[in-house]
């Protein structure tokens, strides 16, 4: 009897690193569910066909709701950087928004791609901030995380 498959979710799956992520992921037999506004953007990979695609946004609890009932991993690769000059209260809400969602939803990890943070005098452009305040909100959701710095 072998082991039930796990599925993880990757949000960004539209962007650079997501969209390479998740044929590693289908590669290792993974299920892979991706939340995008707009999944039919993504027709054209050659992976579409194989994950399960929701629509939605992931400042939205319905949709962050459904995309991980049931997962137990969790992508966190959003950013809201070229949104406007709000870009970091926009993704203080977002992180707070999926970090809730994770735990209610009993998601088992979350693995989060932030930034590399300097050991500075604490002057931290809004950018590399923002980074800082999603990695520490997510860290502290209950829900196991890991933060790879980039």
């Amino acid at each position: 009897m072998s082991a039930p498959r796990e599925t993880y979710l990757v949000t960004g799956a539209t962007g650079y690193i997501g969209g390479r992520l998740v044929p590693k992921l289908l590669e290792d037999g993974i299920d892979v569910r991706i939340l995008a506004r707009h999944p039919e953007s993504l027709r054209q990979r050659d992976w579409f066909a194989e994950v399960e695609a929701v629509a939605g946004d992931a400042t939205n609890l319905d949709d962050l709701a459904e995309a991980m009932a049931g997962v137990d991993v969790a992508y966190y690769l959003l950013h809201s950087l070229g949104t406007g000059p709000d870009f970091e209260e926009t993704e203080r809400e977002m992180a707070i928004a999926f970090a809730t969602t994770a735990k209610a939803q009993g998601v088992g990890r979350i693995v989060y791609l932030g930034g590399m943070i300097p050991d500075s005098d604490g002057k931290l452009s809004p950018h590399l901030r923002s980074r800082a305040q999603v990695g520490e909100i997510l860290r502290t959701s209950g829900v196991p995380t890991i933060e790879l710095r980039a």
